[in-house]
């Protein structure tokens, strides 16, 4: 008899636990309807580009160092509301990409910010050590920013300096036989 009620009672959490997903799983975001609403309302509709793309900024949120710049299509955002885990769309790879799905570098995300007319997104984030060891970081190419490098006066016109002297892990380590995003 006992047994029967444990399994009850463990059948109604389940339940009640699916339905609670669902819920929170079934939302959209809002249609646009007026300038006023956009810029003062207190509802999320995000404007898509015509690829059905929005920019994304990644920054680091104790330091606030600018860790990346990817793209967002509409179920990258709505898995990175709903987990608080970072999602972008791979433009060079054509797929939803879960940060740190082959690397362990994930981005659990502090905060979201969206611009004024909600077509640009600010994501606040925490990061996370590479599986294969090494410091926390976001680019693949192993420094902690994608940003590693500034523009500076060169002798024969712009140059690139790095501003970042040392990988904080090694990407043969991490990432092995996966294919390098960067297109030429």
């Amino acid at each position: 008899m006992l047994v029967a009620i444990k399994r009850k009672r463990l059948l109604e959490v389940t339940v009640v636990c699916i339905a609670l997903s669902i819920m929170k799983d079934d939302w959209q975001f809002a249609l646009r309807s007026s300038v006023e609403q956009v810029e003062e309302g207190d509802v999320l509709a995000p404007k898509f580009d015509e690829h059905g793309l929005m920019p994304c900024i990644t920054r680091h949120a104790a330091t606030g160092e600018i860790l990346m710049f990817a793209f967002m299509n509409e179920e990258a955002l709505r898995l990175s509301i709903d987990t608080q885990q970072a999602h972008y769309w791979s433009r060079s790879r054509q797929k939803l990409w879960k940060k740190g799905e082959t690397s362990g570098m994930r981005q659990n995300i502090q905060r979201i910010l969206i611009d004024d007319d909600q077509d640009c997104l600010v994501l606040e984030v925490e990061l996370t050590s590479p599986d294969a060891g090494g410091e926390e970081a976001s680019c693949h190419v192993g420094y902690r920013s994608c940003f590693y490098r500034e523009i500076v006066d060169g002798q024969e016109g712009p140059a690139l300096r790095f501003i970042e002297s040392e990988k904080s892990f090694d990407p043969e380590a991490v990432y092995g036989d996966t294919p390098n995003p960067t297109q030429l």
